[in-house]
């Protein structure tokens, strides 16, 4: 199995340039194998947060910004990912993320936006 690519922070830029926002990550591990879930910190250190058994979904609060991998039981990379709020689910046939896009602003009101006179 190919390790999945490696998130870029944008060059010229570090990660905390950046707005960042919370979110949550559901993951559901179908694999048929024990899973980690590993956070990797700015200066590039390395958090166990969770192992997960097949079968088992665990949720996770996180930050847009914050990036993740899901590593077999050898320590190889599955997927990674940082984002907005995901589902992501690991079967034995592959990986489905499914992205939440993020909130649209409220619409505004023509009416009360204009300025009185």
């Amino acid at each position: 199995m190919e390790t999945a690519p490696e998130v870029d922070s944008p060059p010229s830029r570090s990660w905390t340039d950046y707005t960042t926002g919370a979110t949550k990550l559901t993951i559901k591990n179908c694999s048929g194998k024990r899973v980690q879930l590993v956070w990797l910190s700015y200066d590039g250190t390395e958090q166990v947060y969770n192992v997960l058994d097949n079968g088992q979904e665990v949720q996770q609060d996180t930050y847009s910004t914050h990036v993740w991998e899901l590593r077999d039981e050898d320590g190889v990379c599955i997927v990674q990912y940082a984002g907005p709020s995901a589902r992501i689910h690991l079967m034995q046939t592959g990986v489905n993320v499914v992205s939440k896009p993020a909130e649209a602003p409220a619409p505004v009101d023509a009416a009360a936006a204009e300025p009185s006179t």
